[in-house]
C-alpha cells in the first residue's frame, strides 16, 4: 500500500515537472514572438523628403541700417546673389527664383527696405517655401565686415537659426557656404559633407549686385531688362545660377 502511494506521488511529481517545463517553453515561444513583432513595429523606413525650399531676400544694408555707408548699398543684392551661388554646392537646398519673390519682397519691406521675422516668413509661405533667409552687412574696419545671416522658418514648430561672422570682403563667399551648411545640418538633422572649397569674394559681385538692384528696383529706380549684356557674359559658365537671379520671361535667352 505504501509502495503504491509513493509510486502515485512520484508520477504526480513527474507530471508536475513536465507541465512546468511545457509552461516555460510556451512562455519562451510567446516572448520570442512578441520580440519579433515589436522589432517589426519599430523598424521605420526613412524616406528622402527632397530638397529644402528657401527664399533668399535682399540684405538690409540701406544707409539707415549701415550707418550711412552708401558704399555698401550694392551689397544689398550682391550678397544674396553670392549666397545663392554658394547654395549650389548643397543639392539639398532649392532656392526660389528672385523674379518670383522680389515683387512680394519689395511690398513687404516698404520704404525702409527692411524685414522682420514675421514679414520674411510670410513671403516664404506665399511661394510655398520652408525657410526665408535674410541678412545684414556692416563695416567693422577698413577691410573687415560683420555678416549676419538669419534663417527664418515658416513652420511654428521650428526655431530660427543665425550665422554671424566677421570676415574680409574676399572671404564672405566661403562664409556663406559654411553658414548654409551649418543651417542645413540643423534643419534636416542629416550629415552634410564639408567641401574644402573657396567661393568668390563679395567684391567680385559688385557689377552683378548693381545690375540686380536696377533690375528689381530695390534701392534704385527699376529698369527691368537692362542686364542682357551681363547675362550673356555670365550665363556661359553659370547658367543655372543666373536663371535663379533673372527671369527667363524678361530674358528669353535664359529660357532656351
Amino acid at each position: 500500500m505504501i509502495d503504491r502511494i509513493f509510486k502515485t506521488w512520484n508520477l504526480g511529481k513527474k507530471n508536475s515537472v513536465r507541465g512546468a517545463l511545457l509552461a516555460l517553453m510556451s512562455v519562451a515561444v510567446l516572448a520570442a514572438a512578441a520580440q519579433t513583432a515589436c522589432s517589426k513595429k519599430v523598424k521605420v523606413t526613412i524616406e528622402d523628403s527632397g530638397p529644402v525650399r528657401v527664399v533668399v531676400l535682399p540684405f538690409m544694408v540701406s544707409p539707415g541700417t549701415a550707418g550711412g555707408d552708401k558704399e555698401l548699398q550694392w551689397t544689398a543684392m550682391a550678397a544674396p546673389a553670392l549666397l545663392v551661388k554658394a547654395s549650389r554646392r548643397l543639392p539639398d537646398i532649392e532656392v526660389v527664383p528672385f523674379w518670383e519673390v522680389m515683387p512680394a519682397a519689395i511690398s513687404a519691406a516698404g520704404a525702409a527696405r527692411s524685414f522682420t521675422d514675421e514679414s520674411a516668413s510670410s513671403i516664404a509661405n506665399w511661394v510655398s517655401a520652408h525657410w526665408a533667409v535674410i541678412g545684414e552687412i556692416h563695416r567693422t574696419g577698413s577691410s573687415s565686415f560683420s555678416v549676419v545671416v538669419d534663417f527664418i522658418p515658416t513652420s511654428s514648430n521650428k526655431v530660427p537659426f543665425r550665422h554671424i561672422k566677421t570676415r574680409r570682403i574676399e572671404n564672405i563667399g566661403t562664409t556663406f557656404y559654411i553658414g548654409l551648411r551649418q543651417w542645413l545640418r540643423y534643419a534636416t538633422a542629416r550629415p552634410i559633407p564639408l567641401l574644402q572649397i573657396k567661393e568668390p569674394g563679395l567684391q567680385t559681385m559688385r557689377t552683378l549686385g548693381e545690375a540686380l538692384d536696377k533690375e528689381y528696383g530695390w534701392l534704385t529706380t527699376a529698369e527691368p531688362g537692362a542686364a542682357q549684356s551681363l547675362i550673356n557674359e555670365m550665363a556661359l559658365d553659370n547658367e543655372d545660377w543666373i536663371k535663379i537671379l533673372f527671369s527667363p520671361t524678361m530674358y528669353p535667352s535664359l529660357a532656351k
